[in-house]
């Protein structure tokens, strides 16, 4: 494991010092498993592959690749087993890398209108418009068709949308 340590860390470009800082170790005890003198415990071992996203397989058994999929490989393996569209993956693409307090309060009002469906009479197992209404409607084309009309400059948007001088009141008293 510690040729794997020292190859990881030279692929990082980063000083012993700077690799151990980042997982809470000292230098000197990354320069002894590199050296093979002593191995990481295994919560080291989970702080390595936490921190620099590297594969278990790898780092412990030199098997496969030495980086774990990028989230954005992942999210973009989530999109195509359950089929989601642009707009889907976008979401989830931001809630997921939201801070963890934010996404909580974002659970918190999910979980509000997941109880309020709950309790009320609606039926939510039937589409609010039914599929076949507007045949050429996806959520992508609408979220495109918005994007393209939003003014792209300052200039743009003063031109689409003039200011509006603020009316001056004569009559004061």
């Amino acid at each position: 494991m510690g040729y794997r340590i020292r190859k990881l860390r030279k692929t990082l470009d980063l000083t012993q010092k700077e690799f151990g800082s980042r997982i809470g170790i000292k230098g000197n005890t990354v320069a002894q498993y590199e050296l093979g003198r002593s191995n990481p415990v295994d919560s080291v071992v989970s702080l390595i592959i936490r921190e620099y996203n590297v594969s278990e397989e790898w780092l412990r058994n030199g098997e496969g690749e030495m980086f774990r999929p990028t989230p954005s490989s992942a999210l973009e393996q989530l999109a195509k087993d359950y089929n989601l569209s642009n707009a889907a993956s976008k979401i989830i693409e931001k809630f997921v890398t939201l801070k963890p307090e934010k996404r909580k309060e974002l659970l918190d009002l999910f979980l509000e209108i997941a109880k309020v469906l709950e309790e009320s009479d609606i039926d939510t197992s039937t589409p609010a418009i039914p599929e076949n209404q507007f045949p050429n409607f996806s959520q992508d084309s609408l979220i495109e068709t918005i994007r393209q009309n939003v003014p792209k400059t300052h200039e743009e948007l003063e031109k689409r949308f003039p200011p509006v001088e603020p009316r001056s009141n004569t009559n004061t008293g």
